[in-house]
């Protein structure tokens, strides 16, 4: 018959089917026709469910990213791999480095975009507030960079600020990156609702910020205590999320949740003292005991725990290539678990990605700007910066750029902008902390030609009237030295200033290779200039120098120098062009440093020989550039040149040219380093030098530098020219940047010493 199967089947013959033998086709055949009808069916009331039936909802899923500093960066793997499974998020919630990743993702970026940031940052600048150099002002460049402790005076005490760092760099990367959000007020209108913990420093309470102005808020939530200042915010004296709560999914589930996904690279607590060896270390073990509740209830809501264990630091944020690497490769473990959670949502309703496109604002829309914290700093002082600003719209680039200006001045311990979203559009506020009145610091420094020497430091801001600056530089040892600057802005980048340089050093006058006599040179120096800096890099001075000077001989040897053991009265007018655009002042990889001085130089006693001593005009040139050829390689070519036009054969002692030593600051301006001569060496009238380094960067902070230096000085610009005495010297340096400065041995020789001489540095030139 039709309707039975003439054979049997091979399936049919597994002892559990036997029963079932002989089968009738024709009920197979009308099972198939009712399930093919009835399915649609199905679907549709699925879909859309009869008056009355409630249709199957999709639950709601929340993203919760842990603090744990520089391991943060592991969370990109997480990202990543919710992209790929196709996972929506619905709301994200995260602290300190958690509320950075999320916030980042929130507002659209996508995780090779935050990948790319990361990479792209000099953490090491970012997180020590160390600003590009170009942008220091040239005073600073002058009398700063030379101090291995700093302490600040508050109220005539020396005080400790309320963190080793203000935070100023991290505030210019949150506001760059998160600028696409400023015009947004509730955190909830974000492509995806976020929040992020603060702490409440006065009372100890977590604060959920899920509003205002979204940079600010995850500075906040960042703020390690003792290492970053705590922010003001929203009515808040906040600190660090992760002191109290460092893993809020109890707050995410609040805001709507079902589902948790957590991404937690906490290190937990040490159990080993010998686990707590560093600062680091101590301040994370501190820091995470508050926290411990909020984890446990955290971890009893978590559904999907992604907990990626490092072998890093919270501090080690150079290693980011190595953390998210290892981020990515926990993340993927997950990755079959996270797809079936996809996979069943998009079931119930299907969601597609949104879009991950978001990238940082080329400009800010504003309507008025407004400046903050200002009470010795007049706001005329603000809007010199901003006066080429034109409209109500400015450039993110330019206005950083300004910003870097203002904070280059140290007048400010922070600088930073925000806009104020509350209207529309809204306000530029540029909030600045003004520096202590005055900061006092310290070094020291040793090398063969000035010896040993302690030096003290002073800079005193806004403390002797508006807009001024006094420097006070005291050289402590066998070469004492006292130099004062004090600055007066008048409107503008223009001003008024006074010098003050009392010091006294000896040399020794050499004849060749042999050392003839030891000299001693004391020098009383006032100067009163006008000052003009351009961009921070660039200086003109105009003024007049009053010199009283004397130099003598230790031990008497030539009877006819004892005439000048006397002081003497000298008058200078002078000129002067400046520049300084280098890197870094010790190892620099690009920029350039030079001088252009031209000076008429007056004897005004009449106790000196007035037929050897006359007037006489003064001019020379210093130039030194630092060209990068790679990575590690900079070739550092320069030039000085100077000559004296007089109306004797001797110009003023104190201003002739000298050559020798390694001293690359000198008391006396016209004194030259040159390689493989002993310090004064050399001098005339006339000089023509040439250099060229090659430095390598051996590996981080160790420098070789392969140098050589050619040309000489002369009383006469035609002996110069005949080169009479013409000098050679090469040599090799190895050198640290050490936290007191540069550590240098250098092995050097000229055509003016037969033998190998050595030249050790200890520390920052004075």
């Amino acid at each position: 018959m039709l309707w039975y199967i003439p054979e049997e089947p091979q399936i049919f013959n597994h002892p559990l089917m036997t029963r079932f033998q002989p089968f009738p086709l024709l009920p197979i055949t009308l099972l198939f026709v009712v399930l093919a009808i009835l399915l649609p069916q199905m679907k549709t009331y699925a879909e859309d469910p009869p008056a009355g039936v409630e249709k199957a909802k999709r639950p709601t899923v929340g993203l919760v990213l842990s603090g744990g500093g520089a391991k943060g960066f592991a969370y990109i793997g997480l990202l990543k791999v919710l992209q790929e499974t196709g996972l929506q998020v619905d709301y994200i919630g995260g602290s300190s480095i958690g509320s950075i990743m999320g916030g980042l993702y929130a507002i659209g970026y996508h995780p090779d975009s935050i990948a790319k940031m990361i990479r792209e940052q000099n953490w090491s600048s970012l997180l020590t507030d160390k600003m590009p150099r170009k942008y220091v002002s040239y005073d600073e460049k002058e009398f700063g960079e030379r101090s291995i402790l700093s302490v600040p005076i508050r109220n005539r005490k020396i005080s400790l600020g309320n963190a080793f760092y203000q935070g100023q760099q991290v505030d210019m990367l949150l506001n760059h990156y998160f600028s696409p959000a400023y015009r947004t007020y509730s955190f909830h209108d974000f492509q995806t609702p976020f929040l992020c913990m603060g702490t409440d420093l006065l009372t100890g309470d977590a604060i959920v910020l899920d509003k205002g102005y979204l940079p600010k808020a995850v500075r906040a939530s960042m703020s390690i205590p003792g290492y970053f200042a705590p922010i003001e915010y929203m009515g808040y004296y906040l600190v660090d999320g992760g002191v109290v709560n460092n893993y809020p999914v109890k707050q995410v589930k609040e805001m709507g949740a079902e589902i948790i996904i957590g991404g937690d690279v906490q290190q937990g607590l040490y159990s080993k003292k010998e686990q707590l060896n560093t600062i680091t270390a101590i301040l994370n073990q501190i820091t995470s005991f508050p926290a411990i509740e909020a984890n446990q209830v955290g971890d009893s809501l978590t559904d999907i725990s992604v907990r990626i264990k490092l072998n890093y630091g919270m501090m080690d944020f150079d290693d980011y290539d190595s953390i998210i690497a290892e981020g990515e490769r926990v993340a993927r473990a997950h990755y079959d678990e996270i797809k079936a959670l996809a996979d069943s949502l998009n079931a119930l309703e299907f969601k597609p990605l949104k879009k991950y496109e978001t990238q940082p604002l080329d400009s800010l829309e504003f309507e008025r700007i407004r400046f903050q914290g200002n009470q010795r700093t007049p706001d005329n002082y603000f809007y010199t910066f901003f006066k080429e600003i034109k409209g109500h719209r400015i450039a993110i680039r330019d206005l950083e750029t300004i910003i870097n200006f203002i904070y280059g001045s140290n007048y400010f311990d922070r600088v930073s902008y925000e806009m104020d979203n509350t209207k529309s559009p809204p306000d530029l506020i540029i909030n600045v902390t003004e520096a202590a009145p005055g900061i006092l610091s310290a070094g020291i420094h040793f090398d063969n030609d000035y010896n040993g020497s302690l030096i003290l430091n002073g800079a005193f801001r806004n403390l002797l009237g508006k807009n001024t600056k006094l420097y006070a530089n005291l050289t402590l040892g066998v070469n004492p030295r006292l130099k004062v600057l004090y600055l007066v802005g008048l409107n503008g980048k223009a001003g008024l200033g006074v010098i003050a340089d009392l010091y006294s050093f000896k040399f020794n006058i050499y004849d060749k290779d042999v050392k003839m006599d030891q000299l001693s040179f004391t020098n009383f120096k006032a100067s009163l200039f006008f000052n003009s800096m351009f961009l921070n890099m660039y200086n003109i001075r105009a003024g007049f120098d009053y010199e009283y000077f004397r130099f003598r001989q230790d031990v008497t040897v030539d009877t006819s120098i004892s005439k000048y053991n006397n002081f003497s009265s000298y008058g200078t007018p002078f000129v002067s062009i400046n520049a300084d655009t280098r890197d870094d002042a010790n190892f620099p990889t690009r920029g350039f440093l030079a001088t252009l001085r031209a000076e008429y130089v007056m004897p005004l006693s009449g106790n000196w020989v007035k037929d050897i001593f006359t007037n006489s005009a003064i001019i020379y040139l210093k130039y030194i550039q630092s060209i990068p050829l790679s990575k590690r390689f900079t070739l550092r070519p320069g030039i000085f040149a100077g000559g004296t036009l007089k109306q004797s054969d001797f110009p003023p002692v104190q201003h002739l040219f000298a050559l020798g030593g390694l001293n690359t600051r000198n008391y006396v301006e016209t004194f030259l380093d040159f390689t493989g001569a002993q310090f004064v060496q050399n001098y005339g009238s006339y000089t023509l030098v040439g250099r060229l380094k090659l430095q390598y960067n051996v590996f981080k902070k160790n420098y070789i530098t392969l140098r050589t230096d050619v040309g000489g000085s002369e009383m006469s610009v035609g002996d110069l020219f005949q080169g009479r005495n013409f000098m050679i010297g090469y040599g090799v340096t190895y050198s640290y940047s050490s936290f007191i400065g540069p550590i240098e041995l250098t092995l050097m020789g000229s055509n003016v010493n037969p033998g190998p001489m050595l030249f050790l540095n200890l520390g920052f030139w004075f």
